[in-house]
């Protein structure tokens, strides 16, 4: 077993599609499931432990120990069709073995609750993003049927070659195998970090991929905090242009102040 649950609360759910992200580049996609979970105000139903996860815990506010783990979370859409179970974690699996195991005993888990149908959501790494456009969203899928669905009815570009990293992969993979239908979609982003090398939260990169996700399933979501969220970081990496333009400047006009050395020729 790679996963070992602790049930919280039992679910009652009418054929769920599952979606599903984990720490990625520029958190996109687990900030879109972030948000998701608190917009909608979905229950916590139940958290997945693994000695695949990386060794070590997070120490939270005021000291307190909170292990790396997954969470299964469930909706129950009031309008009464189109409930949905969302997966998250804290962290992706250190291994191969970990990524894959968490994959298959996730679907083992939610196919008991009716899914038929795997969302996935990530980053997809580019060197640069205009700041005058929004992220493109790619689609990869399970089938050629549904990719053409998608592509055509939201405009959405097609993924070309390539690999899928992590959890939102494997689990896209175990669906195919199963006979599950799954996409997958893609944002862009440059996977901005601090000099310290610290991911920053894409936020817009977020919040594109929710924009899609909500006209596929149908959502009703408000983003609003998703645009603000987006200010903040590009107000916060142009400081960091600014101070790394600074610091270049410097080092330039320091550099111009050392005598130079004597040169002999022979």
């Amino acid at each position: 077993m790679k996963v070992r649950w602790k049930q919280v609360k039992e679910a009652s759910l009418d054929s769920p599609k599952l979606v599903v992200s984990f720490p990625d580049v520029g958190f996109a996609g687990k900030q879109a499931v972030d948000y998701l979970v608190k917009e909608l105000k979905a229950e916590l139903l139940a958290e997945g432990y693994s000695i695949h996860f990386p060794p070590h815990v997070i120490v939270k506010q005021e000291g307190i120990i909170e292990p790396l783990k997954c969470e299964l979370y469930g909706w129950k859409n009031p309008k009464g069709e189109g409930d949905l179970l969302i997966l998250t974690g804290n962290a992706q699996p250190a291994s191969p073995e970990g990524q894959y195991g968490m994959a298959q005993e996730a679907l083992d888990k939610v196919e008991k609750l009716g899914v038929r149908e795997v969302y996935s959501l990530t980053g997809y790494l580019v060197d640069f993003r205009s700041p005058d456009r929004e992220p493109i969203v790619y689609v990869a899928a399970t089938r050629s049927e549904i990719l053409r669905k998608l592509a055509d009815r939201f405009g959405l570009a097609q993924a070309d070659k390539g690999t899928i990293e992590g959890v939102q992969g494997t689990i896209i993979g175990e669906a195919k195998v199963r006979g599950l239908d799954g996409v997958c979609l893609l944002v862009e982003t440059p996977g901005f970090s601090t000099p310290s090398g610290r991911m920053v939260v894409d936020a817009k990169a977020s919040k594109a991929l929710l924009k899609v996700l909500s006209r596929i399933l149908g959502l009703e979501l408000d983003l609003s905090d998703l645009d603000r969220q987006a200010a903040l970081t590009e107000e916060f990496l142009e400081r960091l242009e600014r101070l790394e333009q600074k610091f270049l400047e410097q080092a330039l006009r320091s550099s111009r102040s050392y005598p130079k050395e004597k040169q002999y020729y022979v």
